[in-house]
């Protein structure tokens, strides 16, 4: 018999919510605390300490999403079986999946092209301008996910469905029996 007390879907969604929060938490953190203290504090001192600087803390991210994203989107999967509604589960999935390719996109046909620019040059900027898209798109896709794994709702019922199954203004069982005691 299935056990319907949700408890296991519970431990999968915190693993889930706790692995895209993380990832979400780290890429932010790069995004905005690492990155610019980065520029301002390293750039003027050593354009190329900053660009392998900047490339290692990226390629680090990459790996941590392999990690956190993959973890994430196992979870997803196995979640997805004990579901009334696939659907959702499996846009979670999709949406980890487009996470991933983003930043390794950037990491991989980017990265290595900002590494041997001119940080001054209009090709840099260039650069930088797609990087940051690929980059924020990866931060966004992980955003949605993370939104879309803690709105999930119990496994074995509909989306729409409501989370009490009595209709209004009805006792349960439970109250009816203490109704009673108590006349």
């Amino acid at each position: 018999m299935k056990d319907r007390s949700g408890l296991p879907d519970r431990v999968l969604a915190a693993i889930e919510i706790l692995a895209l929060g993380t990832w979400l938490g780290a890429l932010a953190g790069f995004a905005f605390v690492t990155a610019p203290l980065a520029y301002q504090l390293v750039a003027p001192i050593s354009v190329s300490r900053f660009a392998t600087l900047t490339a290692e803390a990226l390629a680090a991210l990459t790996l941590w999403g392999y990690v956190f994203g993959g973890i994430a989107f196992g979870v997803a999967l196995v979640r997805s079986l004990d579901a009334a509604s696939r659907r959702w589960d499996l846009v979670r999935v999709a949406v980890i999946a487009v996470a991933l390719a983003l930043a390794t996109y950037e990491q991989r046909n980017i990265v290595p092209q900002m590494k041997t620019t001119p940080i001054g040059s209009a090709h840099y900027r260039a650069l930088h301008v797609e990087s940051t898209r690929f980059y924020g798109g990866a931060m966004l896709a992980a955003a949605l996910a993370l939104a879309l794994a803690a709105a999930r709702r119990d496994p074995g019922r509909p989306f729409d469905e409501p989370r009490t199954r009595r209709p209004p203004g009805r006792l349960l069982p439970l109250e009816f029996e203490t109704r009673d005691r108590r006349a």
